[in-house]
Order: structure tokens, then C-alpha cells, then sequence
């Protein structure tokens, strides 16, 4: 290859190292501190997620009135305790055989997703509960979004004073046991009232049967009652989901030809690729209901995929209207399409709306600096900015009561990145061509280089 050609490669390689080592943000916007703070929090409305150009947001920068860049990290959720007590079903065990397991005083049937407890039938003569050797307890049927429970309250009718320890085993299908623990109840008179030990502690993972077995029998009190205590973990209010509308737009048409789904279909652009909790149709006035398909992708090249299955409605009953709540929906994406039911009718565009419940960011960074701050963004190639949330705020939950306040403003572009990312696309364009020119110079000067050795060794031969 020639001299010249080298130059040219070794040129383009330069120029593209340089590209790659600097990151350009082509959108700003304003920073507005509502509530200063040594740490500000702030909300990411959706046009930060439209702006950005990296997945997770990975391009984010805050940066002071001279350019330098604030430490900056994503807040995480915070979710608030609320303690639950759910009342528990007691039945009296009976006496064990020698030797033998023990007979459960109820049966467990099931139908379909149905469960039925209830007392074992064929029993001559009652369970007498003063002279049980223990109790079934059965803390009910638990939903698979339910907390399970961490301790059990009970509750009995005497006698006054008694201190008496058990076991106590879990099952959830009355037929296979495994040891749960041990525990001890306890009632002693004072002075100043009762003293009482109420409560057993439960392992991580309890069955919905407990079967409690008492030390000392004629020690132990009669059983009246019981709770089984669980922690419901809830959103902190602060953490809510940012609502959002959206009206039905065509779809687009892409690299992929639109299928019939499309025909019947609703289309919803979102913007950007959301990060949503919940979705919801607002439908025309009047009874509606909408049995619909929802599916989602994130560019408009990619296929459709399946997000969901559900019924919408919008009832009207005496003057009383009654919807549809919320349906949810952990998924990441742009484009929504609603697609109704062969078998119902469609769904008028001009009037149905989808409501979004979308789990936006938040940040907060420290003010440190100039005033204004500036949140930047719309990169290709730069790293990620953010810090690991322990690295900027060590003490995390006793500092968010002082956090700061603030809100994004307006975006605006930089004309100068915008020119270079024009340049930079041209360059793009020219580049196959300049890269078949260096390849042609290379093959046109190795040619030469072949003649003047072949017309060398040819005028030796003359000679």
C-alpha cells in the first residue's frame, strides 16, 4: 500500500478514536430548585426518558453554571410497613395413639381453585378442648401477592396463671409435616394487672396448617382465639406512579409490513420507552365492554409481543358509572397496540384513551457548585453517569425527610452538537466511498509497484 493510503487509514482511525472520547449531549435543560437542600431531589418527567438516547438512562448528566458535573444517583423506592392481623381458625386435637400419628380433626378439599376446610366428618362425640393435647390452627388461604405471616397472637379463656411451652409443626395439605419450632405461652397475676406472653414466632417460609402440641396438658390454657400477624409492604406516597394520557395515533409503518391485528387495532405512541406499573382504557360514554389483547414493543422495527390479556369496561347503572380498575403491567416499551376481541366490537379511536401509570425515576444529586444547575443528556457513547445511591447518600432514610426539591424545565438542543452530529452522519455517508478510495489507491499503487518490477526484470533481459 501506498504512502498516501496509510496516511488516509491512519487518519480515519485517529478521527474515529477522537469521536469515541468524546461524548457530546445534544439536550439541556433547566434545573429549578423549588427547595434547596445540601441534597435535591427530583422527579424525571417522561421527556427525559424521549430525550435520552441510552437505555437507563445512562447518559443523564447534572452540571453547575460552568459546565462541571455534579455527583448525581437514582433514588431508590421507599416502601412503608402497615401492619395486618388476620383472624385464624382454632380445632381441639385429639388424643394420640401410642405410637401412632396423630388424626387431624378436619379435611381439606379441593376444587378447581377452591379450598374447603371443615371438620372431619364420621366423629361420634365432640373434641373437648380442656383435655386437647393441642390445637389445629388454619391461618387461611394466602394469595400468592400476600405477605406471609411472622408471628401468631393468641388468645384463651384461663386459667388465670399458667406458663407452658409447645410445639408446633406446618403443613399445607394436612398430609406431610415438617417441624416448625418451639414456643412458649405464659399468664401471671400482679399487682399492677396481668402479665401475658401471647405470641409465637414463625419461621420464614409457615404452611397455612400449624399443629400446636402442648408440654404439660393440664397446664395449659383453653385456646379461644387467634391472629396471625403479617407487614404488608406499601409504596410510600412520595414513590406513586406518574399518570399519564395518551390518545390513539396510526401505526407507523416500519421495515416490518403491518399484519391484520393492525387493522382492528388501536396504536399508542408513548414517546419513549416508559417504565410502566399499571394501564387502563378510558372508554366512549355509554355501556362499554372490551375484551382486548395488549402488546408492546419498544422501536418501531421491533416484532410485537405479548404484554396481556384483559377485559376493560365502562358500566352506566341508574345514573351510577362503574370501570374497569387499573390493570398491572411490569414492562419497558414505546409503542402500545390494543387489539379487541374478534368477537367484540371495535374500539372508536377518537374517544378511547389509555391511561399510563409509569414508575418515572427520580434523582437526587448534591448542590454543590454555581447555580443554575442543568440536567444534559442525548448521547451515544457516554458512560454512565450516575453513582451507586450508598456512594453519594450513605445514610439514606434518615436523609430523605431533608431532601431538597426541585423540577425540570424545557428542553432545549445545542446548536453546535446539533451541527456536529450532522457532520458526524455525513461522514458516516462518506465513508464506504472513502474507505473503496483508499482500497483502489492501495490496489492501484501495489500495481504499479508490480509494473516497475516487471519492466525492471524485462530491460535486464534486453540488455
Amino acid at each position: 500500500m501506498s504512502k498516501a493510503s496509510w496516511c488516509l487509514v491512519a487518519f480515519f482511525c485517529l478521527a474515529a478514536r477522537v469521536q469515541a472520547e468524546e461524548a457530546t449531549f445534544r439536550y439541556t435543560a433547566a434545573i429549578v430548585v423549588e427547595r434547596p437542600a445540601a441534597f435535591v431531589r427530583m422527579r424525571l418527567p417522561a421527556s427525559a426518558y424521549a430525550h435520552s438516547l441510552q437505555p437507563g438512562l445512562d447518559d443523564l448528566r447534572v452540571v453547575d453554571a460552568h459546565g462541571e458535573r455534579m455527583p448525581f444517583a437514582f433514588v431508590p423506592h421507599r416502601f412503608e410497613s402497615k401492619a395486618e392481623q388476620r383472624p385464624v381458625t382454632l380445632f381441639p386435637l385429639p388424643a394420640q395413639p401410642s405410637g401412632e400419628k396423630w388424626v387431624s380433626p378436619v379435611e381439606m378439599t379441593v376444587d378447581g381453585d377452591r379450598i374447603t376446610v371443615k371438620r372431619t366428618s364420621g366423629r361420634a362425640t365432640p373434641l373437648d378442648p380442656v383435655h386437647s393435647p393441642g390445637w389445629l390452627l388454619d391461618l387461611g388461604e394466602r394469595h400468592p401477592s400476600d405477605p406471609l405471616p411472622q408471628s401468631l397472637t393468641l388468645q384463651w379463656s384461663g386459667p388465670a396463671q399458667f406458663s407452658v411451652e409447645l410445639d408446633y409443626d406446618m403443613s399445607d395439605d394436612l398430609r406431610s409435616w415438617r417441624y416448625g419450632g418451639r414456643g412458649q405461652l405464659m399468664a401471671l397475676a400482679s399487682t399492677s394487672g396481668p402479665l401475658t406472653q401471647p405470641n409465637i414466632a414463625l419461621p420464614a417460609n409457615p404452611g397455612r396448617f400449624l399443629r400446636l402440641v402442648w408440654s404439660d396438658v393440664e397446664g395449659a390454657p383453653v385456646l379461644s382465639g387467634g391472629w396471625a400477624n403479617l407487614a404488608r409492604q406499601l409504596e410510600s406516597t412520595e414513590d406513586a406512579p406518574s399518570e399519564l394520557r395518551f390518545a390513539a395515533s396510526p401505526e407507523p409503518a416500519g421495515k416490518r409490513p403491518l399484519d391484520a391485528a393492525s387493522k382492528r387495532a388501536l396504536h399508542f405512541d408513548l414517546g419513549a420507552a416508559l417504565p410502566l406499573s399499571h394501564i387502563n382504557l378510558q372508554l366512549a360514554a355509554g355501556t362499554r365492554v372490551a375484551p382486548v389483547c395488549i402488546e408492546g414493543r419498544r422501536r418501531v422495527d421491533d416484532p410485537w409481543r405479548n404484554l396481556a390479556q384483559s377485559v376493560f369496561y365502562r358500566l352506566e347503572r341508574d345514573g351510577v358509572v362503574s370501570t374497569a380498575p387499573p390493570l398491572a403491567l411490569d414492562a419497558v416499551v414505546r409503542f402500545i397496540r390494543v387489539i379487541p376481541d374478534e368477537r367484540s366490537s371495535a374500539l372508536d379511536a377518537a374517544q378511547t384513551v389509555l391511561l399510563v401509570q409509569a414508575d418515572l425515576a427520580r434523582v437526587v444529586f448534591a448542590a454543590q457548585g454555581e447555580v443554575p444547575y442543568t440536567l444534559i443528556t442525548g448521547s451515544l457513547d457516554a458512560p454512565a453517569g450516575a453513582l451507586p445511591i450508598g456512594t453519594l447518600v450513605p445514610a439514606l432514610e434518615a436523609e430523605r425527610s431533608r431532601f431538597g426539591e426541585a423540577t425540570l424545565g424545557a428542553w432545549t438542543e445545542v446548536a453546535a452538537v446539533v451541527q456536529q452530529v450532522e457532520a458526524q452522519q455525513r461522514r458516516a455517508a462518506l465513508r464506504p466511498w472513502l474507505l473503496w478510495s483508499v482500497l483502489l489507491a492501495g490496489v492501484a499503487g501495489l500495481g504499479f509497484m508490480v509494473w516497475r518490477m516487471a519492466k525492471k526484470g524485462s530491460d535486464k533481459l534486453s540488455a
